[in-house]
């Protein structure tokens, strides 16, 4: 799988919903919401880190499989990519 060096993009003003993130975006009028594992993942991502990094980081923390965790994390990254979130650069 190609490592890509995730950044965000653009200001998301955040709070804390009971257990989920959720953030406007006022340029694009967007309202966003993050489950637990989205909000890990979107606060791993505060400075610009490749998506290794990212698994790296979230493989300690829970036990999920390498492959898996990047399928899965990749598929997360292009869903915020989509919505203007983040940009993906490969590596």
């Amino acid at each position: 799988m190609t490592n890509f060096l995730v950044t965000r993009r653009g200001e998301l003003l955040t709070a804390m919903v009971n257990e989920d993130l959720v953030g406007l975006d006022l340029d694009a009028g967007a309202y966003f919401s993050f489950n637990p594992t989205a909000r890990r993942v979107w606060a791993l991502i505060e400075q610009p880190r490749s998506l290794t990094s990212i698994c790296d980081e979230l493989r300690e923390e829970f036990d999920v499989e390498p492959d898996s965790c990047a399928a899965e994390v990749l598929g997360l990254l292009r869903q915020l990519e989509s919505d203007g979130l983040v940009s993906l650069e490969p590596t």
